[in-house]
């Protein structure tokens, strides 16, 4: 383990300023979304909404970021990636903001609206612009250490926003189940995605970031292939989207746990996941970049089958931490393997759609889970997660495998 965080402390210190000053932007909005990830949802609860409209709340972030994916990868690739990751960070902070301020649902509905253009804009670019600010022998540690990064944050993210709401309360003599205490604390998470522009101010732009000013929309890499690298991603979208919004939910209805506790497990998840983003590189190294997506993704799926169905908080909780570190352990190296397979060009663009994709399916998933779960409960949906799961990693196999070794 020593040697291993030897090596990514040599790596970093090789990074350019712009990926050093990227990634300390990336630690700021990890923290935010943490805090967001915890309780918006717990905070529309509060506020006397029901899991159907917190099904629509969550729907709304990845419709936005599918319908918009593509013309930010356009965006992107024309105005350059400096200049979107710091216009996609500006309509995260107004978003935000906007979900602290307002109560009714109309205005809610159009802040999370425009989050979700700001999410849009900072996911499709940040990949290519990682790559164009890295050489070829740093890309694994870079994606993996940006990964990484956002997890970190999301420990102390977690361990931060689930003592803020008692501490609220304390200091304002509030009842700590109020809808004020979480309104406060996601504030705090508000100001932290506008301090996390600041660094992205300090970035120098490059002669590769602004070498192209025109819009283009036609691709030079062929539309076969990019169905290819998209197909599996939007079917894990489908699958993720039925249960992923509704964690926190799912925890608190089942188990019935404290704010401290919550914050605590997603503080946990996040560390796994931390850690084992960053042994990625070394295990897709060792045996390969297609066989180590598909291994970690499938281990998974029992960790899921056993956090829905144990009724034991800590096996349920200790399932939920490793099932969060294996799952995405491979986003890295997915995401690498598909910026590398397609013209340098094209990357933010066929980023868009890859994120258009996922999100679309992530949208419409959430918005029927939140109907479903008044019906059914939480188990019939975790059932069908593992289907859809199983169904994109055979994907994955057969259509990656033959790119790996350089037979499109």
């Amino acid at each position: 383990m020593s040697s291993l965080l030897a090596e990514y402390a040599n790596r970093i210190r090789r990074f350019s300023p712009n990926a050093r000053l990227f990634l300390l932007s990336i630690f700021g909005v990890g923290l935010a979304s943490s805090i967001f990830s915890l309780f918006l949802n717990i905070y529309l609860l509060r506020l006397g909404y029901k899991q159907d409209f917190i099904g629509l709340m969550a729907a709304i972030p990845p419709l936005v970021i599918a319908f918009l994916s593509v013309p930010a990868g356009v965006v992107g690739d024309s105005i350059g990636h400096r200049r979107a990751l710091i216009l996609g960070a500006a309509f995260s902070s107004l978003g935000a903001l906007g979900l602290v301020l307002f109560t009714k649902p109309e205005p809610l509905v159009l802040s999370i609206g425009i989050l979700g253009l700001g999410s849009a804009l900072t996911q499709v670019v940040s990949a290519p612009f990682m790559i164009e600010e890295s050489r070829e022998s740093e890309r694994p540690h870079l994606f993996s250490v940006q990964f990484a990064l956002q997890t970190l944050a999301g420990f102390f993210g977690s361990f931060l926003g689930g003592a803020l709401p008692s501490l609220f309360a304390l200091g304002f003599a509030l009842t700590e189940s109020t809808a004020t205490v979480y309104q406060m604390t996601l504030a705090v998470g508000t100001g932290l995605i506008g301090l996390s522009v600041l660094p992205l101010l300090g970035m120098r732009s490059t002669p590769r970031a602004s070498s192209r000013t025109e819009l283009r929309w036609r691709l030079k890499t062929p539309p076969r292939l990019v169905f290819k690298l998209i197909l599996p991603n939007m079917i894990l979208g489908l699958g993720a989207g039925l249960f992923i919004p509704f964690i926190n939910v799912f925890f608190k209805l089942q188990f019935h746990i404290s704010d401290e506790l919550l914050g605590a497990l997603f503080a946990w998840s996040a560390v796994g996941m931390g850690v084992a983003s960053l042994a990625g590189p070394p295990l897709a190294q060792r045996i390969g970049r297609v066989r180590m997506i598909v291994l970690t993704q499938a281990l998974s799926i029992p960790f899921l089958i056993a956090m829905a169905f144990v009724p034991i908080l800590w096996v349920s909780a200790l399932a939920f931490v490793i099932r969060y570190a294996l799952m995405p352990m491979s986003a890295p190296i997915y995401s690498l393997f598909v910026m590398e397979q397609v013209a340098p060009e094209d990357r933010a663009t066929v980023n868009g759609w890859s994120t258009m994709a996922w999100n679309l399916l992530f949208a419409g998933s959430a918005w029927l889970s939140g109907q479903l779960q008044i019906v059914w409960g939480f188990r019939p949906i975790f059932v069908i997660v593992c289907a859809v799961y199983s169904i994109s990693i055979a994907l994955q196999y057969k259509l990656f495998a033959p790119l790996e070794h350089h037979e499109i």
